[in-house]
């Protein structure tokens, strides 16, 4: 399980690590991962694809200076990296399923403690390398730079993130009956979902969204505006605002998961 929750908090780093290094494209975990998840119950193939994918869709981004209209070879960069951390999608069922339901809040809430933590991880990172500048140095043709040292080292992590699925991480699912366990074929009634408490979460998790979106879109161009910031002040400015934003998002999923509150 805490394999799982770090892992979450890798996708996390994924997500959030260019928020504030450029004026970000919607990325929204794949439906697919679950879809993969609940045909094959298998959580390790669809996270190491994800990573996989996101491995390369973060060497691209760092690559664009080689590709002409480089804004377009981004955009598809950004795109093929929303594609990978779609598997978040699949790390949350597994924590849902493999968590028993009195302790389920806590896996739940400490499994977006996590992925709130790489958020806060991710502007902290890009802030760390803006000494070396927007034009930083060239090696060969590729140039190393604030913004694209970041993108390389977030390759060298999903890579590290597949071998540590692959390697420790051990599936155990809790309440699931398979076809070869003995007593399977006795009676089991699954009873229905509330369809209007699960529209309701649906909901407020778009709205929940929608205002990240907004802010991470438009918090750079903002600020460089109202405050005549350089782009490397706006960057670890803004880095450090969402790094405060995301600790008290932090503090309050441990709560959650660790005290009489998240039984309410």
């Amino acid at each position: 399980m805490w394999i799982s929750i770090f892992l979450q908090l890798l996708v996390g780093v994924q997500v959030s690590v260019y928020y504030m290094s450029m004026w970000p494209y919607l990325q929204k975990s794949n439906p697919l991962y679950g879809y993969w998840n609940q045909r094959t119950m298998s959580v390790k193939t669809p996270v190491i694809i994800g990573f996989l994918i996101a491995a390369v869709a973060q060497t691209w981004y760092g690559l664009l200076s080689l590709f002409p209209h480089a804004k377009w070879f981004m955009l598809a960069a950004r795109v093929m990296t929303g594609l990978g951390v779609g598997n978040i999608a699949a790390l949350r069922i597994y924590a849902a399923t493999a968590s028993t339901p009195k302790d389920r809040m806590k896996a739940i809430s400490y499994g977006t403690g996590g992925f709130v933590l790489g958020i806060s991880f991710g502007p902290v990172l890009s802030a760390f390398f803006t000494p070396l500048g927007e034009n930083g140095w060239k090696l060969g043709a590729i140039y190393i730079n604030m913004f694209t040292v970041v993108s390389f080292l977030m390759t060298v992590v999903c890579l590290a993130a597949c071998v540590i699925v692959q390697i420790f991480f051990k599936e155990n699912y809790v309440g699931i009956i398979e076809e070869n366990e003995p007593g399977s074929e006795s009676n089991v009634v699954i009873p229905k979902y509330d369809l209007i408490g699960a529209l309701i979460c649906i909901y407020l998790f778009m709205i929940v969204n929608i205002i990240a979106t907004n802010i991470e879109v438009m918090s750079t161009p903002l600020t460089t505006v109202l405050y005549d910031w350089k782009d490397s002040q706006s960057i670890l400015y803004n880095g450090i605002a969402l790094c405060c934003c995301c600790i008290v998002s932090v503090a309050l999923n441990i709560i959650l998961g660790s005290t009489r509150l998240g039984k309410l």
